[in-house]
């Protein structure tokens, strides 16, 4: 059994499903609608406890093929009274057993051909957060291992669940990464600062790939299937935030900064007297400039020189690395 959340006449309303296998096809069988309230049909009898409402039970009983009181109990946990959550959260999770065991080596293949590619990078962003994936024969075969003997409809009713941690900064960089665009450009920027890139190009291969997935993996082509809808929005309705390549330089310079009082830029970086005139900085703005400042300036003349917008690869890296000194400086300051 899971959970669906659905938007039925401009409403959100919460129904319990169940996954239903069948030779090669799958699909779920309704069992019953919670309404818009999940947490209406939660009873407590006094002090911390809680249960699931026997009306409730029964009538799930009559239509679902199993019942599990734990797996109920887990449905209905994120409606419980945040206090009573609280106060039995604890022994909730010492109650609990661990049922994890080691795939073997037949499994794990067997894992990686039953699941799709999409659904793949999906895992992968959602745990790590890496635009930058790698082959996706590489991918551990394990973190796919709860996509297992689901329908469709319950393997994105989980995804939509886990996607709504994301912030509004790493959607779109989000739904960039699981549509594979960055395999329509070239260079490492393309996995690193999709900002930089043809934003025409990207908006027009995401179109593309977002019709191909609605093709194969949801057999639609006449319409948008209703679990692609969200990643359009996600899309077109956000910004790419700051840039992972930027994040990671500044994470490294400051572990850097926790060893050396005045770290060095490495030998292959270029001078700082170099950057300053890459940048068309005076020794004066060195001093004034801030980190927005740099950065803006930064994402200016990268778009000038990107190696797919015909600038050349040389000149672009030494671009990156007069950042990289000139930010080092600005922040030791």
């Amino acid at each position: 059994m899971y959970l669906a959340k659905i938007r039925k006449h401009r409403q959100i309303t919460y129904l319990i499903r169940e996954s239903v296998l069948e030779d090669d096809a799958s699909g779920f069988r309704e069992i019953c609608s919670l309404g818009p309230l999940p947490g209406a049909w939660i009873d407590y009898p006094g002090g911390n406890a809680w249960h699931v409402s026997p009306e409730l039970v029964r009538r799930i009983s009559k239509k679902a093929q199993r019942v599990d009181p734990d797996e109920l109990e887990d449905l209905f946990w994120p409606f419980v009274r945040p206090d009573i959550q609280q106060a039995t959260a604890h022994f909730r999770e010492r109650g609990k057993t661990s049922t994890y065991r080691r795939m073997t080596r037949d499994e794990k293949e067997a894992v990686a051909r039953a699941t799709h590619a999409f659904d793949k990078r999906r895992v992968h962003f959602l745990k790590f957060g890496n635009m930058d994936q790698g082959p996706l024969v590489n991918m551990p075969p394990a973190l796919f291992r709860k996509l297992q003997k689901k329908c469709r409809d319950e393997i994105e009713q989980q995804f939509i669940r886990e996607e709504s941690r994301l912030n509004h900064r790493e959607r779109k960089s989000y739904v960039y990464t699981i549509f594979d665009l960055q395999q329509f450009f070239k260079g490492f920027m393309a996995k690193k600062m999709p900002h930089v890139l043809d934003q025409n190009k990207v908006d027009t291969f995401f179109i593309q790939e977002l019709c191909r997935v609605n093709k194969i993996l949801f057999q639609r082509s006449g319409h948008l299937h209703e679990h692609l809808i969200r990643y359009v929005i996600m899309f077109f309705d956000h910004s790419y935030g700051d840039t992972v390549l930027i994040e990671e330089m500044e994470q490294d310079f400051r572990f850097r900064s926790r060893f050396f009082h005045q770290p060095q830029p490495p030998k292959s970086a270029v001078s700082r007297s170099r950057a300053r005139e890459i940048f068309n900085l005076s020794k004066t703005e060195l001093t004034t400039i801030n980190k927005r400042s740099l950065t803006r300036l930064f994402r200016k003349l990268a778009r000038e020189h990107h190696p797919d917008k015909g600038g050349s690869h040389d000149k672009f890296v030494e671009l990156s690395d007069a950042y990289q000194a000139l930010l080092a400086k600005i922040t030791s300051n």
